[in-house]
């Protein structure tokens, strides 16, 4: 067994990041490696119990030596599948239940990379989704909770006549980033699944055909014509008058004149002005509990399409997001409800500062 140095975690022989803290661990200078695909083998292997690759019986190659499209192939185990599904583009794939008699939860993980070796950028994505069915409270019932794009380090609850649940997923995020890191690359997050090789060949396709001279005339006339009927159906909506007589678009805001109000709030923090290091609480209402309802935090001025620091709202209803604190500076809290991909419509935002 192996002990983490960072954290002191005991490990399994074969492991090479920490399970607890994502910390690299030190190789056995008996061990060999595996120059395909960074697997460990016996001293008197000859080839590797993993891939089947001869075993030339130099030094142990460093696994950070090795290209990052197999460090991340080697992440792989009996709970995790990791498969290159395009070039430079890897998914991350996981699925696991625990039950009772009269209860099942279901939990599915999944993740992609991407990476862009022209900008040395690796981009991460993930989702986790919490299915239950069966009795809950004396009443059958059958939900999906869908965690978001920030996916929590452990989710845990209690069965209906059986003992506790609890799954981790958080630390493939930070096993990642390292591994980016140690390679140079730059790392980020993305909001939304990232397109696969296969997408973009058939948008690419789609371009050109369009780019067709005949069909030009065409799909101008037909552009117009949704044009008109999307043009239609926005000015209706923003004409349709809410249940207390107010204009639903004007409802959606928590500031009038650029000043926070305080009547039928959509958005608002805690405080108006925060020292630095403080925690950011947003509280929200009104959510309608769409999958893709979030709130961002981005200083004055952003545009629309700046998502800045983001978390997704995790129910309908009312609650509450806590931020940490950005540097000194003039901020707003946005909330995005309804939100459909490639359009910013910002339902409501709040402005706070943040003092030295």
């Amino acid at each position: 067994m192996k002990k983490c140095s960072a954290c002191g975690e005991v490990q399994e022989p074969d492991a090479i990041f920490c399970t607890n803290c994502g910390q690299r661990l030190a190789q056995d200078a008996q061990v060999k490696i595996c120059s395909s695909c960074g697997a460990s083998n016996k001293p008197e292997d000859v080839f590797c119990s993993d891939c089947g690759t001869r075993l030339d019986g130099t030094k142990p190659q460093a696994l950070s030596a090795s290209p990052i499209d197999k460090q991340l192939l080697a992440l792989a185990n009996d709970f995790l599948s990791v498969r290159e599904t395009w070039s430079g583009q890897f998914e991350f794939s996981s699925e696991t239940e625990a039950q009772s008699t009269v209860q099942k939860i279901k939990i599915k993980y999944e993740a992609v990379a991407q990476l862009e070796p022209e900008k040395k950028l690796l981009t991460f994505w993930e989702k986790m989704v919490e299915r239950s069915a069966g009795m809950t409270a004396d009443v059958f019932a059958e939900k999906t909770v869908q965690k978001g794009i920030d996916v929590s380090k452990k989710i845990h609850g209690q069965l209906l006549f059986g003992g506790p649940y609890g799954f981790e997923y958080g630390k493939l995020k930070d096993v990642v980033k390292a591994i980016a890191g140690e390679n140079g690359w730059n790392y980020k997050t993305a909001i939304f699944k990232p397109d696969t090789g296969k997408d973009k060949s058939s948008k690419d396709f789609w371009t050109s055909i369009l780019s067709l001279k005949i069909l030009i005339p065409v799909l101008a006339v037909f552009f117009i014509a949704v044009l008109g009927s999307v043009a239609y159906v926005y000015f209706s909506g923003r004409s349709d008058m809410t249940p207390s007589g107010k204009n639903a678009v004007d409802r959606g805001f928590a500031q009038t004149g650029g000043e926070n109000t305080s009547s039928e709030q959509i958005i608002s923090t805690d405080k108006d002005t925060y020292n630095y290091g403080d925690r950011i609480r947003v509280h929200y209402f009104n959510a309608p509990g769409h999958s893709r309802d979030w709130i961002c935090i981005v200083p004055v001025g952003s545009r629309n399409t700046d998502a800045g620091d983001y978390q997704y709202i995790p129910r309908r209803g009312h609650g509450e997001l806590v931020f940490a604190s950005p540097r000194p500076g003039s901020y707003e809290a946005r909330a995005f409800y309804r939100y459909s991909p490639g359009r910013y419509r910002i339902t409501a935002r709040y402005k706070f500062t943040v003092v030295d």
